[in-house]
């Protein structure tokens, strides 16, 4: 069930990597110069960005996506899903030779993980932003939106974007480290990260990822660890949010459900704790069912 948009409707603006996914559900991963049979498989649209836009719209909030959609065989399937979901898109690869990548996904059923196979990274050339947000985005988008949600990639078409999104709670999802997410830092608002985020040249860990953008001067981050507390720090207040223990069929997308669900509530009410705690329980929820489950009525 999607819920329907008002005037009302909490405005976000998602940022980041668009693609097609082809998911196969395995009951364990095939061993080396093997074949096999999948379960079950669809071809989804995915990406970070729009994984969180997505679950943003279900929830009745308006989303705007910059992305690279481009051409080739699988962008109309990416479009005609941002429409059905009134997703507005500004397309970074917009009358470029860029195609939108097809990505392969396989899901181990035994164990609930997942394997991701990206293609090469393109070698075509997007146009970088330049301008204040009205000289950058078209005039019916509006104001500059309360949250913006980065997941890092596109980065050098898209800092001055950031940038000019002035008074904007910018959030990053922090899946890992990319190119650009040095200089990113200082904007940020908001660091949302894996666990698995790593800081070029330094030990990883959950405390060390608190502690570096901490220093940035971020006020607001939280590391997530799967099934286990989600570490956050809040102005440097410390505290944990708890995981239901569920029996998890299917973890794909967990953490862009998380961020869509957040952006939805942090552009309502500007409560980060209430926000994350409320996103937590959602992408705990859509483990509970195959596929990217989002949100469900």
């Amino acid at each position: 069930m999607e819920f329907p948009k008002t005037s009302d409707s909490p405005r976000v603006l998602f940022v980041g990597r668009s693609t097609l996914d082809a998911v196969y559900w395995l009951d364990q991963l095939p061993d080396e110069d093997t074949k096999t049979y999948a379960r079950q498989l669809r071809a989804l649209p995915g990406g970070p960005a729009l994984n969180a836009a997505l679950t943003h719209a279900k929830l009745g909030g308006r989303s705007l996506l910059v992305s690279a959609v481009g051409d080739g065989p699988w962008a109309p399937i990416v479009r005609a899903e941002l429409a059905r979901h009134e997703i507005q898109l500004l397309d970074l690869a917009g009358g470029t030779a860029y195609e939108t990548p097809l990505t392969t996904v396989l899901i181990n059923s035994t164990n609930s993980t997942r394997t991701i196979v990206n293609p090469p990274l393109s070698t075509v050339s997007l146009p970088r932003f330049s301008g204040s947000w009205q000289q950058a985005v078209p005039a019916s988008w509006g104001a500059v939106p309360p949250v913006v949600l980065t997941d890092g990639f596109h980065l050098a078409e898209t800092l001055p974007l950031l940038a000019a999104c002035q008074g904007s709670a910018i959030c990053l999802d922090g899946g890992s480290w990319k190119p650009g997410t040095a200089e990113l830092a200082p904007m940020l608002t908001i660091a949302l990260c894996s666990e698995r985020f790593t800081i070029p040249g330094q030990p990883s860990g959950p405390e060390l990822i608190l502690e570096w953008f901490a220093a940035q001067g971020v006020p607001y981050i939280a590391v997530t660890r799967g099934p286990r507390s989600v570490l956050c720090a809040e102005r440097g207040r410390r505290f944990e949010i708890e995981i239901e223990p569920i029996e998890a069929v299917d973890t794909l997308g967990a953490g862009d459900v998380l961020h869509g669900v957040f952006c939805y509530h942090f552009a309502i009410k500007p409560d980060f704790e209430r926000a994350l705690r409320l996103a937590a329980q959602v992408a705990t929820r859509s483990c509970l069912k195959s596929g990217i489950a989002g949100v469900e009525s």
